[in-house]
Protein backbone atom coordinates (compact mmCIF):
# COMPACT_ATOMS: atom_id res chain seq x y z
CA UNK A 1 0.00 0.00 0.00
CA UNK A 2 2.87 2.37 0.65
CA UNK A 3 4.01 2.14 -2.94
CA UNK A 4 0.59 2.95 -4.33
CA UNK A 5 0.27 5.86 -1.95
CA UNK A 6 3.63 7.21 -3.11
CA UNK A 7 2.58 6.85 -6.72
CA UNK A 8 -0.55 8.80 -6.02
CA UNK A 9 1.44 11.59 -4.38
CA UNK A 10 3.71 11.88 -7.40
CA UNK A 11 1.01 13.55 -9.39
CA UNK A 12 0.67 16.21 -6.73
CA UNK A 13 4.33 17.28 -7.06
CA UNK A 14 4.97 20.95 -6.45
CA UNK A 15 8.11 23.15 -6.45
CA UNK A 16 10.14 23.37 -3.21
CA UNK A 17 13.13 25.23 -1.82
CA UNK A 18 16.10 23.19 -3.03
CA UNK A 19 18.52 24.88 -0.60
CA UNK A 20 16.74 23.69 2.54
CA UNK A 21 18.98 20.59 3.03
CA UNK A 22 22.15 19.24 1.49
CA UNK A 23 22.12 15.64 0.28
CA UNK A 24 25.04 13.21 0.84
CA UNK A 25 28.20 13.92 -1.24
CA UNK A 26 27.88 10.59 -3.08
CA UNK A 27 24.71 11.78 -4.76
CA UNK A 28 24.68 13.90 -7.93
CA UNK A 29 24.20 17.63 -7.65
CA UNK A 30 20.65 18.86 -7.27
CA UNK A 31 19.22 19.63 -10.69
CA UNK A 32 17.70 23.02 -11.52
CA UNK A 33 13.95 23.29 -11.15
CA UNK A 34 12.15 22.34 -14.36
CA UNK A 35 8.71 22.93 -15.77
CA UNK A 36 6.39 19.99 -15.07
CA UNK A 37 5.44 19.81 -18.74
CA UNK A 38 8.95 19.37 -20.11
CA UNK A 39 10.34 16.12 -21.50
CA UNK A 40 12.66 15.94 -18.50
CA UNK A 41 9.69 15.84 -16.15
CA UNK A 42 8.07 13.07 -18.20
CA UNK A 43 11.29 11.09 -18.13
CA UNK A 44 11.51 11.61 -14.36
CA UNK A 45 7.98 10.32 -13.88
CA UNK A 46 8.75 7.32 -16.06
CA UNK A 47 11.85 6.48 -14.03
CA UNK A 48 9.93 6.97 -10.80
CA UNK A 49 7.15 4.60 -11.80
CA UNK A 50 9.69 2.06 -13.05
CA UNK A 51 11.53 2.33 -9.75
CA UNK A 52 8.33 1.66 -7.85
CA UNK A 53 7.73 -1.41 -10.00
CA UNK A 54 11.20 -2.74 -9.15
CA UNK A 55 10.37 -2.16 -5.50
CA UNK A 56 7.23 -4.23 -5.94
CA UNK A 57 9.38 -7.09 -7.27
CA UNK A 58 11.84 -6.59 -4.36
CA UNK A 59 14.66 -5.59 -6.71
CA UNK A 60 15.74 -2.91 -4.29
CA UNK A 61 19.14 -2.07 -5.79
CA UNK A 62 17.59 -1.39 -9.21
CA UNK A 63 14.75 0.48 -7.51
CA UNK A 64 17.16 2.76 -5.66
CA UNK A 65 19.13 3.48 -8.84
CA UNK A 66 16.00 4.32 -10.87
CA UNK A 67 14.51 6.46 -8.12
CA UNK A 68 17.73 8.43 -7.73
CA UNK A 69 17.74 9.03 -11.49
CA UNK A 70 14.11 10.17 -11.26
CA UNK A 71 15.07 12.56 -8.49
CA UNK A 72 17.72 14.12 -10.75
CA UNK A 73 15.04 14.79 -13.37
CA UNK A 74 12.29 15.91 -11.00
CA UNK A 75 14.18 17.64 -8.23
CA UNK A 76 13.32 17.28 -4.54
CA UNK A 77 9.88 15.76 -4.08
CA UNK A 78 8.64 14.22 -0.81
CA UNK A 79 7.15 11.15 -2.49
CA UNK A 80 10.36 10.47 -4.41
CA UNK A 81 12.56 10.87 -1.31
CA UNK A 82 10.17 8.66 0.63
CA UNK A 83 10.43 5.92 -2.00
CA UNK A 84 14.23 6.20 -2.08
CA UNK A 85 14.34 5.94 1.70
CA UNK A 86 12.19 2.82 1.47
CA UNK A 87 14.58 1.23 -1.03
CA UNK A 88 17.66 1.99 1.07
CA UNK A 89 15.90 0.69 4.19
CA UNK A 90 15.18 -2.58 2.40
CA UNK A 91 18.88 -2.72 1.45
CA UNK A 92 19.76 -2.11 5.13
CA UNK A 93 21.59 1.04 4.11
CA UNK A 94 20.21 3.17 6.91
CA UNK A 95 22.84 5.91 6.54
CA UNK A 96 21.49 6.77 3.09
CA UNK A 97 17.90 6.05 4.10
CA UNK A 98 17.90 8.53 6.97
CA UNK A 99 18.84 11.44 4.69
CA UNK A 100 15.95 10.84 2.28
CA UNK A 101 13.45 10.02 5.04
CA UNK A 102 14.34 13.24 6.86
CA UNK A 103 14.03 15.17 3.64
CA UNK A 104 10.61 13.68 2.90
CA UNK A 105 9.38 14.78 6.34
CA UNK A 106 10.92 18.23 5.91
CA UNK A 107 9.17 18.64 2.56
CA UNK A 108 5.82 17.42 3.89
CA UNK A 109 5.54 17.25 7.67
CA UNK A 110 1.84 16.38 7.56
CA UNK A 111 2.29 12.91 6.03
CA UNK A 112 2.30 10.30 8.78
CA UNK A 113 3.85 7.59 6.58
CA UNK A 114 6.94 9.69 6.07
CA UNK A 115 7.36 10.09 9.84
CA UNK A 116 6.70 6.40 10.45
CA UNK A 117 9.43 5.44 7.98
CA UNK A 118 11.80 7.99 9.51
CA UNK A 119 11.06 6.56 12.95
CA UNK A 120 11.91 3.08 11.66
CA UNK A 121 15.23 4.26 10.23
CA UNK A 122 16.09 6.08 13.46
CA UNK A 123 15.36 2.88 15.37
CA UNK A 124 17.59 0.88 13.02
CA UNK A 125 20.37 3.36 13.74
CA UNK A 126 19.87 3.02 17.49
CA UNK A 127 18.39 6.49 17.84
CA UNK A 128 15.37 5.34 19.84
CA UNK A 129 14.60 8.71 21.40
CA UNK A 130 14.32 10.37 18.01
CA UNK A 131 12.26 7.43 16.74
CA UNK A 132 9.74 7.82 19.56
CA UNK A 133 9.65 11.60 19.01
CA UNK A 134 8.56 11.07 15.39
CA UNK A 135 5.92 8.53 16.39
CA UNK A 136 4.57 10.78 19.14
CA UNK A 137 4.22 13.52 16.51
CA UNK A 138 2.18 11.11 14.40
CA UNK A 139 -0.07 10.39 17.40
CA UNK A 140 -0.55 14.11 18.06
CA UNK A 141 -1.86 14.48 14.51
CA UNK A 142 -3.60 11.08 14.30
CA UNK A 143 -4.68 10.20 17.87
CA UNK A 144 -6.66 7.18 16.71
CA UNK A 145 -3.65 5.34 15.24
CA UNK A 146 -3.35 2.52 17.79
CA UNK A 147 -0.71 0.69 15.77
CA UNK A 148 1.70 3.58 16.24
CA UNK A 149 1.17 3.40 19.99
CA UNK A 150 1.99 -0.31 19.87
CA UNK A 151 5.20 0.57 18.04
CA UNK A 152 6.09 3.15 20.69
CA UNK A 153 5.50 0.59 23.45
CA UNK A 154 7.63 -1.98 21.62
CA UNK A 155 10.54 0.46 21.32
CA UNK A 156 10.31 1.33 25.02
CA UNK A 157 10.40 -2.40 25.85
CA UNK A 158 13.41 -3.02 23.60
CA UNK A 159 15.22 -0.18 25.31
CA UNK A 160 14.36 -1.53 28.73
CA UNK A 161 12.08 1.37 29.52
CA UNK A 162 9.40 -0.93 30.89
CA UNK A 163 7.59 1.71 32.90
CA UNK A 164 7.15 3.90 29.79
CA UNK A 165 6.09 0.81 27.80
CA UNK A 166 3.34 0.06 30.31
CA UNK A 167 2.27 3.70 30.32
CA UNK A 168 1.89 3.47 26.53
CA UNK A 169 -0.13 0.25 26.88
CA UNK A 170 -2.40 2.15 29.28
CA UNK A 171 -2.90 4.81 26.61
CA UNK A 172 -4.06 2.06 24.23
CA UNK A 173 -6.37 0.60 26.89
CA UNK A 174 -7.87 4.03 27.56
CA UNK A 175 -8.78 4.25 23.85
CA UNK A 176 -9.76 0.64 23.07
CA UNK A 177 -10.46 -0.93 26.44
CA UNK A 178 -8.60 -3.87 28.11
CA UNK A 179 -7.14 -6.56 25.88
CA UNK A 180 -5.62 -9.96 26.77
CA UNK A 181 -2.40 -9.36 24.87
CA UNK A 182 -1.92 -5.91 26.36
CA UNK A 183 -2.50 -7.15 29.89
CA UNK A 184 -0.09 -10.00 29.31
CA UNK A 185 2.61 -7.62 28.06
CA UNK A 186 2.06 -5.42 31.10
CA UNK A 187 2.26 -8.50 33.33
CA UNK A 188 5.60 -9.48 31.81
CA UNK A 189 6.98 -5.96 32.20
CA UNK A 190 5.87 -5.63 35.82
CA UNK A 191 7.38 -9.05 36.57
CA UNK A 192 10.71 -7.98 35.07
CA UNK A 193 10.52 -4.78 37.11
CA UNK A 194 9.94 -6.84 40.26
CA UNK A 195 6.54 -5.23 40.89
CA UNK A 196 4.68 -8.43 41.74
CA UNK A 197 1.49 -6.82 42.98
CA UNK A 198 1.07 -4.87 39.77
CA UNK A 199 1.88 -8.01 37.76
CA UNK A 200 -0.83 -9.90 39.65
CA UNK A 201 -3.34 -7.16 38.88
CA UNK A 202 -2.76 -7.74 35.18
CA UNK A 203 -3.34 -11.48 35.56
CA UNK A 204 -6.51 -10.87 37.54
CA UNK A 205 -7.60 -8.55 34.73
CA UNK A 206 -6.90 -11.29 32.19
CA UNK A 207 -9.12 -13.67 34.14
CA UNK A 208 -11.90 -11.10 34.10
CA UNK A 209 -11.65 -11.01 30.31
CA UNK A 210 -11.19 -14.76 29.86
CA UNK A 211 -12.54 -16.77 32.77
CA UNK A 212 -11.22 -20.03 31.26
CA UNK A 213 -7.60 -18.97 30.80
CA UNK A 214 -5.87 -21.76 32.75
CA UNK A 215 -2.37 -20.58 31.79
CA UNK A 216 -3.02 -17.24 33.50
CA UNK A 217 -4.50 -19.07 36.49
CA UNK A 218 -1.37 -21.20 36.92
CA UNK A 219 0.92 -18.18 36.80
CA UNK A 220 -1.28 -16.21 39.17
CA UNK A 221 -1.51 -19.13 41.58
CA UNK A 222 2.28 -19.42 41.63
CA UNK A 223 2.52 -15.73 42.51
CA UNK A 224 0.12 -16.18 45.39
CA UNK A 225 2.20 -19.15 46.55
CA UNK A 226 5.30 -16.94 46.55
CA UNK A 227 3.37 -14.49 48.72
CA UNK A 228 2.37 -17.41 50.97
CA UNK A 229 -1.30 -16.80 50.18
CA UNK A 230 -1.99 -20.53 49.86
CA UNK A 231 -5.76 -20.34 50.21
CA UNK A 232 -6.07 -17.97 47.23
CA UNK A 233 -3.66 -20.12 45.20
CA UNK A 234 -5.75 -23.22 45.93
CA UNK A 235 -8.94 -21.37 44.99
CA UNK A 236 -7.46 -20.38 41.60
CA UNK A 237 -6.05 -23.84 40.86
CA UNK A 238 -9.29 -25.54 41.82
CA UNK A 239 -10.97 -23.28 39.28
CA UNK A 240 -8.38 -24.26 36.66
CA UNK A 241 -8.85 -27.93 37.53
CA UNK A 242 -12.62 -27.63 37.07
CA UNK A 243 -11.97 -26.32 33.55
CA UNK A 244 -9.39 -28.96 32.54
CA UNK A 245 -9.05 -31.89 34.93
CA UNK A 246 -6.48 -33.63 32.74
CA UNK A 247 -3.93 -30.79 32.76
CA UNK A 248 -0.83 -32.29 34.36
CA UNK A 249 0.65 -28.99 35.52
CA UNK A 250 -2.55 -27.96 37.26
CA UNK A 251 -2.91 -31.36 38.93
CA UNK A 252 0.66 -31.33 40.19
CA UNK A 253 0.47 -27.74 41.46
CA UNK A 254 -2.87 -28.26 43.20
CA UNK A 255 -1.88 -31.61 44.71
CA UNK A 256 1.35 -30.01 45.92
CA UNK A 257 -0.67 -27.40 47.78
CA UNK A 258 -2.97 -30.05 49.23
CA UNK A 259 0.12 -31.93 50.40
CA UNK A 260 1.61 -28.77 51.87
CA UNK A 261 -1.62 -28.28 53.79
CA UNK A 262 -1.60 -32.01 54.72
CA UNK A 263 -4.87 -32.56 52.92
CA UNK A 264 -3.81 -36.08 51.97
CA UNK A 265 -7.20 -37.42 51.00
CA UNK A 266 -7.85 -34.56 48.56
CA UNK A 267 -4.36 -34.91 47.08
CA UNK A 268 -4.86 -38.65 46.66
CA UNK A 269 -8.28 -38.29 45.05
CA UNK A 270 -6.94 -35.68 42.66
CA UNK A 271 -3.99 -37.75 41.51
CA UNK A 272 -5.91 -41.01 41.42
CA UNK A 273 -8.23 -39.48 38.82
CA UNK A 274 -5.22 -39.00 36.59
CA UNK A 275 -3.91 -42.50 37.34
CA UNK A 276 -7.28 -44.01 36.46
CA UNK A 277 -7.73 -41.95 33.31
CA UNK A 278 -7.13 -44.25 30.32
CA UNK A 279 -6.51 -41.24 28.05
CA UNK A 280 -3.42 -40.25 30.04
CA UNK A 281 -0.35 -42.21 28.95
CA UNK A 282 1.50 -44.40 31.40
CA UNK A 283 4.68 -42.37 31.48
CA UNK A 284 2.78 -39.22 32.48
CA UNK A 285 1.36 -41.21 35.39
CA UNK A 286 4.85 -42.38 36.28
CA UNK A 287 6.00 -38.76 36.36
CA UNK A 288 3.18 -37.85 38.73
CA UNK A 289 4.17 -40.60 41.15
CA UNK A 290 7.84 -39.66 40.81
CA UNK A 291 6.85 -36.16 41.81
CA UNK A 292 5.12 -37.55 44.92
CA UNK A 293 8.18 -39.63 45.74
CA UNK A 294 10.36 -36.55 45.40
CA UNK A 295 8.22 -34.84 48.01
CA UNK A 296 8.35 -37.95 50.19
CA UNK A 297 12.15 -38.16 50.00
CA UNK A 298 12.25 -34.74 51.68
CA UNK A 299 9.64 -35.67 54.27
CA UNK A 300 9.98 -39.37 55.12
CA UNK A 301 8.19 -38.91 58.44
CA UNK A 302 4.93 -38.04 56.70
CA UNK A 303 2.76 -41.14 57.02
CA UNK A 304 -0.04 -39.48 55.05
CA UNK A 305 2.21 -38.70 52.11
CA UNK A 306 3.69 -42.22 52.24
CA UNK A 307 0.24 -43.82 52.25
CA UNK A 308 -1.02 -41.61 49.42
CA UNK A 309 1.99 -42.42 47.26
CA UNK A 310 1.72 -46.15 47.92
CA UNK A 311 -1.99 -46.08 47.05
CA UNK A 312 -1.22 -44.39 43.74
CA UNK A 313 1.39 -47.04 42.95
CA UNK A 314 -1.01 -49.83 43.73
CA UNK A 315 -3.73 -48.19 41.64
CA UNK A 316 -1.39 -47.89 38.66
CA UNK A 317 -0.37 -51.55 39.03
CA UNK A 318 -4.05 -52.50 39.08
CA UNK A 319 -4.86 -50.54 35.93
CA UNK A 320 -1.66 -51.48 34.05
CA UNK A 321 -0.44 -54.80 35.49
CA UNK A 322 2.03 -55.43 32.65
CA UNK A 323 3.62 -51.97 32.74
CA UNK A 324 7.17 -52.79 33.84
CA UNK A 325 8.13 -49.24 34.69
CA UNK A 326 5.60 -49.02 37.51
CA UNK A 327 7.23 -52.00 39.26
CA UNK A 328 10.64 -50.37 38.88
CA UNK A 329 9.15 -47.22 40.42
CA UNK A 330 7.56 -49.27 43.19
CA UNK A 331 10.98 -50.77 43.90
CA UNK A 332 12.36 -47.25 44.29
CA UNK A 333 9.50 -46.40 46.64
CA UNK A 334 10.04 -49.40 48.89
CA UNK A 335 13.78 -48.82 48.85
CA UNK A 336 13.06 -45.26 49.99
CA UNK A 337 10.74 -46.42 52.76
CA UNK A 338 12.97 -49.32 53.85
CA UNK A 339 10.48 -52.11 53.11
CA UNK A 340 12.84 -54.82 51.85
CA UNK A 341 10.15 -57.47 51.47
CA UNK A 342 8.12 -55.39 49.02
CA UNK A 343 11.33 -54.09 47.47
CA UNK A 344 12.42 -57.62 46.57
CA UNK A 345 8.95 -58.49 45.26
CA UNK A 346 8.91 -55.49 42.92
CA UNK A 347 12.50 -56.02 41.81
CA UNK A 348 11.57 -59.56 40.81
CA UNK A 349 8.61 -58.26 38.80
CA UNK A 350 10.82 -55.62 37.21
CA UNK A 351 13.30 -58.31 36.20
CA UNK A 352 10.48 -60.22 34.49
CA UNK A 353 8.88 -57.28 32.66
CA UNK A 354 11.96 -55.11 32.07
CA UNK A 355 14.85 -57.56 31.73
CA UNK A 356 17.00 -54.83 30.18
CA UNK A 357 16.85 -52.79 33.41
CA UNK A 358 20.40 -53.27 34.70
CA UNK A 359 20.04 -51.49 38.10
CA UNK A 360 17.08 -53.72 39.05
CA UNK A 361 19.12 -56.90 38.56
CA UNK A 362 22.06 -55.50 40.49
CA UNK A 363 19.95 -54.31 43.41
CA UNK A 364 18.05 -57.59 43.53
CA UNK A 365 21.25 -59.61 43.86
CA UNK A 366 22.71 -57.20 46.42
CA UNK A 367 19.66 -57.46 48.65
CA UNK A 368 19.80 -61.24 48.56
CA UNK A 369 23.48 -61.08 49.55
CA UNK A 370 22.65 -58.74 52.43
CA UNK A 371 19.93 -61.16 53.58
CA UNK A 372 22.50 -64.02 53.34
CA UNK A 373 20.36 -65.77 50.74
CA UNK A 374 23.39 -66.77 48.74
CA UNK A 375 21.90 -69.60 46.69
CA UNK A 376 19.04 -67.34 45.57
CA UNK A 377 21.52 -64.61 44.70
CA UNK A 378 23.43 -67.03 42.48
CA UNK A 379 20.23 -68.06 40.68
CA UNK A 380 19.10 -64.47 40.08
CA UNK A 381 22.61 -63.64 38.86
CA UNK A 382 22.38 -66.57 36.43
CA UNK A 383 19.14 -65.12 34.99
CA UNK A 384 20.66 -61.66 34.91
CA UNK A 385 23.67 -62.93 32.97
CA UNK A 386 21.29 -64.05 30.24
CA UNK A 387 19.36 -60.75 30.17
CA UNK A 388 22.38 -58.42 30.44
CA UNK A 389 25.41 -60.55 29.51
CA UNK A 390 28.86 -59.69 30.84
CA UNK A 391 27.63 -57.05 33.28
CA UNK A 392 30.60 -56.46 35.57
CA UNK A 393 28.44 -55.83 38.65
CA UNK A 394 26.31 -58.95 38.17
CA UNK A 395 29.42 -61.09 37.73
CA UNK A 396 31.02 -59.51 40.78
CA UNK A 397 27.97 -60.03 43.01
CA UNK A 398 27.56 -63.63 41.86
CA UNK A 399 31.23 -64.29 42.61
CA UNK A 400 30.78 -62.84 46.09
CA UNK A 401 27.87 -65.19 46.72
CA UNK A 402 30.14 -68.13 45.85
CA UNK A 403 32.92 -66.75 48.06
CA UNK A 404 30.53 -66.42 50.98
CA UNK A 405 29.62 -70.07 50.42
CA UNK A 406 33.40 -70.80 50.44
CA UNK A 407 33.20 -71.83 46.78
CA UNK A 408 36.41 -70.16 45.62
CA UNK A 409 36.76 -72.30 42.51
CA UNK A 410 33.36 -71.13 41.21
CA UNK A 411 34.06 -67.49 42.11
CA UNK A 412 37.39 -67.19 40.33
CA UNK A 413 36.19 -67.53 36.69
CA UNK A 414 33.38 -65.05 37.38
CA UNK A 415 35.83 -62.50 38.76
CA UNK A 416 38.18 -63.08 35.84
CA UNK A 417 35.28 -62.28 33.48
CA UNK A 418 34.34 -59.20 35.52
CA UNK A 419 37.99 -58.04 35.39
CA UNK A 420 37.93 -58.04 31.58
CA UNK A 421 34.64 -56.12 31.23
CA UNK A 422 34.93 -52.30 30.81
CA UNK A 423 34.13 -50.57 34.11
CA UNK A 424 35.21 -47.61 36.19
CA UNK A 425 38.76 -47.51 37.54
CA UNK A 426 37.75 -47.76 41.21
CA UNK A 427 35.35 -50.64 40.61
CA UNK A 428 37.93 -52.56 38.61
CA UNK A 429 40.29 -52.16 41.56
CA UNK A 430 37.65 -53.70 43.84
CA UNK A 431 37.15 -56.62 41.44
CA UNK A 432 40.88 -57.29 41.26
CA UNK A 433 41.13 -57.09 45.04
CA UNK A 434 38.39 -59.67 45.53
CA UNK A 435 39.95 -61.81 42.82
CA UNK A 436 43.14 -61.72 44.88
CA UNK A 437 41.13 -62.91 47.88
CA UNK A 438 39.64 -65.74 45.82
CA UNK A 439 43.05 -66.83 44.53
CA UNK A 440 44.39 -66.74 48.09
CA UNK A 441 41.49 -68.82 49.35
CA UNK A 442 42.31 -71.33 46.62
CA UNK A 443 46.00 -71.18 47.66
CA UNK A 444 47.03 -69.70 44.29
CA UNK A 445 49.20 -67.10 46.01
CA UNK A 446 51.32 -65.85 43.13
CA UNK A 447 48.21 -65.10 41.10
CA UNK A 448 46.66 -63.54 44.20
CA UNK A 449 49.62 -61.21 44.76
CA UNK A 450 49.60 -60.18 41.10
CA UNK A 451 45.88 -59.29 41.32
CA UNK A 452 46.43 -57.26 44.49
CA UNK A 453 49.25 -55.34 42.80
CA UNK A 454 47.07 -54.59 39.77
CA UNK A 455 44.29 -53.39 42.09
CA UNK A 456 46.66 -51.02 43.90
CA UNK A 457 47.96 -49.62 40.63
CA UNK A 458 44.36 -48.61 39.84
CA UNK A 459 43.56 -47.41 43.38
CA UNK A 460 46.64 -47.03 45.58
CA UNK A 461 44.56 -46.02 48.61
CA UNK A 462 42.10 -48.93 48.64
CA UNK A 463 42.44 -49.89 52.29
CA UNK A 464 40.63 -53.24 51.89
CA UNK A 465 43.14 -54.36 49.28
CA UNK A 466 46.04 -53.01 51.34
CA UNK A 467 44.89 -54.98 54.37
CA UNK A 468 44.15 -58.25 52.56
CA UNK A 469 47.35 -58.15 50.54
CA UNK A 470 49.34 -57.54 53.73
CA UNK A 471 47.54 -60.34 55.57
CA UNK A 472 48.12 -63.01 52.94
CA UNK A 473 51.76 -61.94 52.57
CA UNK A 474 52.10 -62.40 56.34
CA UNK A 475 50.53 -65.86 56.17
CA UNK A 476 53.16 -66.78 53.60
CA UNK A 477 55.89 -64.96 55.57
CA UNK A 478 56.81 -63.10 52.36
CA UNK A 479 57.75 -59.46 51.70
CA UNK A 480 57.03 -58.62 55.33
CA UNK A 481 58.42 -55.08 55.10
CA UNK A 482 55.94 -54.31 52.29
CA UNK A 483 53.18 -56.02 54.25
CA UNK A 484 53.94 -53.86 57.30
CA UNK A 485 53.82 -50.64 55.27
CA UNK A 486 50.53 -51.60 53.57
CA UNK A 487 48.95 -52.69 56.85
CA UNK A 488 49.93 -49.44 58.55
CA UNK A 489 48.29 -47.47 55.72
CA UNK A 490 45.09 -49.50 56.09
CA UNK A 491 44.96 -48.81 59.84
CA UNK A 492 45.57 -45.09 59.21
CA UNK A 493 42.52 -45.13 56.93
CA UNK A 494 40.32 -46.91 59.52
CA UNK A 495 41.92 -46.84 62.99
CA UNK A 496 38.98 -48.67 64.64
CA UNK A 497 38.73 -51.51 62.12
CA UNK A 498 39.22 -54.76 64.05
CA UNK A 499 40.39 -56.74 61.01
CA UNK A 500 42.96 -54.09 60.03
CA UNK A 501 44.36 -53.88 63.57
CA UNK A 502 44.68 -57.67 63.72
CA UNK A 503 46.50 -57.77 60.37
CA UNK A 504 49.00 -55.17 61.56
CA UNK A 505 49.50 -57.16 64.75
CA UNK A 506 49.95 -60.39 62.82
CA UNK A 507 52.54 -58.87 60.48
CA UNK A 508 54.48 -57.79 63.57
CA UNK A 509 54.09 -61.33 64.91
CA UNK A 510 55.58 -62.76 61.72
CA UNK A 511 58.43 -60.28 61.97
CA UNK A 512 59.11 -61.37 65.58
CA UNK A 513 57.87 -58.11 67.09
CA UNK A 514 55.71 -59.83 69.73
CA UNK A 515 55.10 -56.87 72.02
CA UNK A 516 53.93 -54.75 69.08
CA UNK A 517 51.84 -57.71 67.91
CA UNK A 518 50.14 -57.92 71.32
CA UNK A 519 49.47 -54.16 71.31
CA UNK A 520 47.61 -54.15 67.97
CA UNK A 521 45.79 -57.44 68.46
CA UNK A 522 44.58 -56.22 71.86
CA UNK A 523 43.35 -53.02 70.17
CA UNK A 524 41.47 -55.21 67.70
CA UNK A 525 39.81 -57.15 70.54
CA UNK A 526 38.96 -53.91 72.36
CA UNK A 527 36.80 -52.77 69.43
CA UNK A 528 34.32 -55.52 70.30
CA UNK A 529 34.27 -56.77 66.71
CA UNK A 530 37.11 -59.28 66.91
CA UNK A 531 36.58 -62.68 65.28
CA UNK A 532 37.67 -66.08 66.58
CA UNK A 533 40.79 -65.77 64.39
CA UNK A 534 41.83 -62.61 66.26
CA UNK A 535 41.33 -64.31 69.62
CA UNK A 536 43.45 -67.24 68.47
CA UNK A 537 46.13 -64.83 67.29
CA UNK A 538 46.27 -63.31 70.77
CA UNK A 539 46.83 -66.77 72.21
CA UNK A 540 49.64 -67.35 69.70
CA UNK A 541 51.29 -64.05 70.72
CA UNK A 542 51.21 -64.99 74.42
CA UNK A 543 52.67 -68.38 73.54
CA UNK A 544 55.64 -66.63 71.89
CA UNK A 545 55.94 -64.38 74.92
CA UNK A 546 56.19 -67.50 77.13
CA UNK A 547 52.88 -66.90 78.91
CA UNK A 548 51.04 -70.20 78.33
CA UNK A 549 48.32 -69.41 80.87
CA UNK A 550 47.15 -66.39 78.89
CA UNK A 551 47.75 -68.26 75.65
CA UNK A 552 45.34 -71.05 76.68
CA UNK A 553 42.84 -68.43 77.92
CA UNK A 554 42.61 -66.79 74.50
CA UNK A 555 42.61 -70.09 72.62
CA UNK A 556 39.69 -71.20 74.79
CA UNK A 557 37.80 -67.97 74.05
CA UNK A 558 38.43 -68.51 70.33
CA UNK A 559 37.06 -72.04 70.54
CA UNK A 560 33.97 -70.80 72.39
CA UNK A 561 33.39 -68.24 69.66
CA UNK A 562 33.88 -70.76 66.84
CA UNK A 563 33.49 -74.41 67.77
CA UNK A 564 34.63 -75.54 64.32
CA UNK A 565 38.23 -74.66 65.21
CA UNK A 566 38.91 -78.16 66.52
CA UNK A 567 42.68 -77.80 66.20
CA UNK A 568 42.52 -75.48 69.22
CA UNK A 569 41.82 -78.47 71.47
CA UNK A 570 45.34 -79.67 70.78
CA UNK A 571 46.83 -76.24 71.50
CA UNK A 572 44.93 -75.93 74.77
CA UNK A 573 45.87 -79.37 76.02
CA UNK A 574 49.53 -79.23 74.96
CA UNK A 575 52.12 -79.11 77.80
Amino acid sequence: MLLLFAAFLLFGIYPVDTNAQQRPPALPDQPAQVNPDTDQTSEGRRLYIKGLAEMEFENYSDAARLLLEAREKLGERPAVDFAIAQAFTALENDIEAVYYAENAVRLDDTNKWYRILLAEVYQNLGRSGESIKQLEEVISRHPGDIQVLYTIARIHSLEGNLEQANATYDRIISRNGPDMQLLYQKYRNYSMMGEQNSAMEQLEGMLELDADNTAAMQILAQMYIEQNNISRAIEILERAYSINASDEETVISLSDLYIREERWEEAGVLLEQIISNEEVDGFTKIELIQYMMGRLSRNLDSDGLKETTENLLNRLMETQPDFGYVYALAAEFYNLTGDNENLLKNLKKTNELLPENEPAWRQHIQLLLIDERYEEAIEIARLADKAIPDDAFVLFFKANAHLLLKQNAQAIPLLERARSVPAGRDFRAVVLGVLGDAYSGDERYEEAFESYEQALRLDPNNDVVLNNFAYFLSLQSKRLDEALEMSQRAVEAEPENAAYLDTLGWVHFKMGNYNEAREFIKASIDTGDASAVVLEHMGDVYEKLGDLTNARHWWQKALEKDSTKEHLHEKISAE
